[in-house]
């Protein structure tokens, strides 16, 4: 088994809270801010190498890497129930059970890289610039990312066929369809998917259905997700979404300096009063001016639902006390 050093130091237990960071940060001209990461938020990563050079060279290399995928779940939190390793990238869905997901990537990368060149002694950077990962809507979205990741091997003619994928040992299709490695792949969002409650195998069935339902669209570029899976301005959204988000964005970064309130605040958890009025008023002014749904607005803010809805209800803006 490939060895490797411990990224685990710091790593939150499953039951400690985790302070959300900066959600948004995409007026013009700005930097970019931390990543969209929040207790049980589900994400599709994706990194390439650097100059669309491979990342794996070899099944040695692609064993190093799941290792380390492997070691670093339960340390930080994170469940992963889709995978694909390809040439010169990866595709990773990841629930992040603690809101840890840039902890568990530093780790993931870092120490990727360094084995990597260490072992073809190389130099120098081997990612191209910063992982991506946008948030996936469970309801809505998550089972067309399952099948994209896991169709890339197909998609991209390294295998010819749905039956060749199901022997193709570098996705996680195999192992939902025959078992065997690798042991981390967690199911239990594809059974509650499948509305399968039982220990049986019965989701099994039903998994195999959706990805063997393909249409040309999904071999040529996966369109049925693309518009949300490479849109880089709009961090994975559906284009539908996207220009909402700017708007908020906007919105959220006009209010929280007119109050003198830090964004990080408004989107961290803060209770703080003027923190809480801001994001009453942020979800106020975007519901009226966009009609987005409460939930989606909730989950722009790091906040659950209900709390959302309970603060559109109540109380009075700032600039009216």
């Amino acid at each position: 088994m490939t060895r490797f050093r411990s990224c685990a130091r710091g790593a939150p237990s499953l039951s400690t809270s985790v302070a959300l960071g900066p959600i948004f940060d995409l007026i013009p001209g700005m930097p970019r801010g931390p990543r969209i990461d929040f207790p049980g938020a589900i994400h599709h990563v994706y990194a390439r190498g650097i100059e669309k050079r491979d990342l794996f060279l070899d099944d040695g290399d692609r064993d190093s890497f799941l290792h380390r995928v492997g070691a670093n779940l339960p340390r930080w939190g994170i469940r992963c129930p889709a995978w694909s390793l390809m040439p010169n990238h990866f595709h990773l869905l990841l629930q992040s059970d603690t809101g840890s997901l840039p902890s568990f990537m530093q780790c993931l990368l870092t120490g990727y890289s360094k084995y990597f060149n260490e072992r073809h002694n190389r130099v120098g950077h081997l990612f191209q610039n910063r992982y991506k990962s946008p948030t996936v809507d469970k309801a809505r979205y998550f089972l067309d990312v399952v099948k994209y990741i896991h169709l890339n091997p197909l998609r991209a003619g390294i295998v010819r066929s749905i039956a060749e994928l199901e022997e193709y040992p570098w996705t996680g299709h195999r192992k939902i369809v025959h078992g065997g490695a690798p042991e981390w792949q967690d199911f239990s969002l594809l059974r509650s998917e499948f509305h399968d409650t039982d220990v049986g195998f019965r989701w099994i069935t039903a998994y195999r259905d959706h990805i063997q339902k393909t249409s040309p669209d999904d071999l040529e570029k996966g369109k049925n997700v693309s518009a949300w899976i490479s849109s880089d301005a709009g961090e994975g959204l559906p284009a539908d979404l996207s220009g909402h988000r700017d708007v908020f964005s906007r919105t959220l970064h006009r209010l929280a300096a007119s109050h003198g309130v830090p964004v990080e605040d408004v989107v961290g958890g803060s209770r703080k009063y003027h923190a809480v009025q801001v994001r009453r008023e942020v979800l106020r002014a975007c519901k009226s001016e966009l009609g987005v749904s409460v939930v989606q607005l909730a989950h722009w803010l790091g906040m659950k639902e209900n709390s959302a809805a309970y603060l559109l209800k109540s109380g009075r803006d700032l600039a009216t006390k």
